[in-house]
């Protein structure tokens, strides 16, 4: 026959079946289980119990090893379906080969032997009938007639169909309904914990040389089975090269920190393929000042991520969503990525301006797509810079584009809403204009958290000189502290540029003298100083809008 048939006892798939066992997909394992053993259990009953099992995931997550470990636990024969052995390209071809795999099932059936019959990428084989293809409408009526025939009845237990599919929506509906696939369970992504199990078993065997396996699977969010598998061995891989460029035995080799580091740098993870996601390496080292936004940013963020326990004994739910507002260059960007690194979690940056198409639907899908990808890779942070662009105040538009706009709001909102079942993930938003974002955004569960980043003390102001000089030989008359007075209403961006300038005058300088630069002066400082006028001294009075008390005193301080 064209199907593929599998005896369970055979150890072809130990290691890897052993492994999906041990991710913590419970409850997939616990219906599988109740629909091989109970009719076996209470034949009488047969008729009655649930004879069919549709899951649900993403690719790599393990839907057909988990098959594979459960039917062979059970003792049963197994026959897989796939749409490579049923699609060919002789007319009948498929349709023989469903009949043949139902007709062994049955018969492995009446011998008394459990018997599952594994259909491998459903919404390849059957999707919706209304696609028009003949070919599509005769495999979908047989599969359904199929499936009807081999129930149990009264005294003899029937054939079990498992199938399998990374977009259930894309399968045609009369399969979905009971009778048919009775029940629909999803494969979950492993979290921390089933994460750590998986790289165990994968190394077992593996010498290590003082590796943290548990700092490496917090760290590797999103990462399916088949992805940790790879990363596994990545690291033995990096392992083997290190042994052969010390001119050492290549079989006398142990895992270290640097060779996982090595694998995380090749193996990225399946479910936020396509999407640019890392851990920002921007620390709170980087930033100058901005203490009680620093403080308040580690309460609301860092917090929940590394303590979610803590929050779910006392009730708290955690903040899931903050607005950074506040004058330009006022590093609000660069705060949204150090609170990813601090927190250890991946960083999805997404830019509101090209959610704007003039394709009707693109935007809104794109931003669906995103949101469930955050949802799949579990802890994460999706940041929104420049977020009046999307989500400016509804009617208050004239231009030809405002009704796009209000489309990706609206799906901005309602993913937002749903984002109550997705623990971990949280939205940072950035923006200049306040006062021009929707209130339905603004409003608590939304939202709930708005800082407003103020321009630089005179503290912050030494602070961020001190970060962008550090690498800089500085002569003995700079005074970064007199400097710092100097540029009152200067933001952390302008200090940056300044530190840059300062840089291109020595160079300027030692040119025009045919000499070689190599340290910076206090004059380099106060030329460039002189010809730098701060954009905010200029603008103060547009800041000025309803805000807190708290911040209009900290914006009448500054401005």
């Amino acid at each position: 026959m064209c199907g593929e048939i599998e005896s369970c006892k055979s150890s072809s798939y130990e290691k890897e079946d052993e492994v999906i066992v041990g991710n913590g997909n419970a409850k997939s394992i616990q219906m599988l289980r109740n629909l091989i053993i109970k009719p076996r259990l209470f034949p009488s009953r047969a008729n009655r119990l649930p004879r069919s099992l549709l899951l649900s995931g993403p690719r790599g997550i393990g839907k057909t090893s988990l098959v594979r470990a459960i039917v062979k636990e059970c003792g049963a024969n197994l026959i897989i379906i796939s749409p490579n052995t049923v699609h060919t390209a002789h007319a009948g071809d498929c349709e023989r080969t469903l009949c043949e795999a139902f007709s062994e099932a049955l018969s492995l059936v009446a011998s008394g032997k459990s018997s599952v019959i594994f259909i491998d990428d459903m919404d390849v084989l059957c999707p919706p009938r209304d696609s028009q293809r003949d070919k599509d409408f005769r495999i979908v009526s047989l599969l359904c007639t199929l499936m009807d025939s081999s129930k149990a009845t009264s005294s003899t237990p029937g054939v079990v169909v498992v199938a399998s599919t990374k977009r259930v929506d894309a399968i045609d509906p009369a399969l979905r309904r009971y009778g048919h696939f009775d029940i629909e369970t999803e494969v979950t992504v492993p979290d921390k914990k089933e994460r750590l199990e998986i790289l165990e078993l994968y190394t077992r065997e593996t010498p290590q040389n003082s590796c943290d396996l548990e700092s490496i699977a917090a760290s590797c969010n999103g990462y399916v089975g088949s992805d940790l598998r790879a990363l596994c061995n990545e690291a033995v891989n990096s392992a083997v090269r290190r042994s052969s460029n010390a001119k050492k035995d290549v079989n006398d080799f142990s895992l270290t920190m640097e060779d996982w580091k090595n694998a995380r740098s090749l193996v990225e993870p399946s479910i936020t393929k396509g999407v640019t996601l890392e851990i920002p390496k921007v620390t709170w080292k980087d930033i100058g000042g901005l203490k009680d936004v620093k403080k308040e940013l580690e309460k609301a963020v860092e917090w929940p991520m590394k303590y979610p326990a803590s929050f779910s004994r006392l009730g708290i739910n955690p903040i899931r969503g903050i607005l950074l507002h506040g004058p330009p260059g006022c590093s609000k960007t660069t705060l949204a990525k150090a609170i990813a690194n601090a927190a250890n979690v991946p960083f999805i940056s997404l830019s509101c301006t090209e959610m704007i198409s003039k394709f009707v639907g693109q935007g809104e899908g794109y931003l669906r797509e995103m949101f469930r990808k955050a949802r799949l890779a579990g802890k994460s942070i999706i940041f929104f810079d420049e977020v009046d662009a999307v989500a400016g105040k509804r009617g208050h538009s004239s231009s030809g584009n405002s009704v796009a706009e209000e489309r990706v709001l609206s799906t901005l909102l309602t993913e937002m809403d749903g984002l109550e079942e997705a623990k971990g993930v949280l939205v940072l938003a950035a923006t200049n204009r306040r006062e021009a974002i929707d209130d339905a955004l603004l409003r608590p569960g939304r939202l709930d958290l708005k800082l407003y980043v103020p321009p630089p003390d005179l503290e912050g102001r030494f602070e961020i000189l001190k970060v962008y000089t550090r690498k800089m030989k500085l002569g003995s008359d700079v005074d970064l502290r007199r400097l710092a007075e100097d540029t009152e209403r200067f933001t952390g961006a302008e200090l940056e540029g300044l530190c840059k300038e300062v840089g291109v005058e020595a160079i300027r300088e030692a040119i025009r003298e045919n000499k070689q630069a190599s340290v910076i002066y206090g004059r380099h400082f106060q030329i460039v100083k002189n010809a730098l006028k701060p954009a905010l001294a200029a603008e103060r009075k547009s800041w000025v809008f309803p805000l807190s008390l708290a911040e209009n005193n900290v914006l009448v301080q500054h401005c």
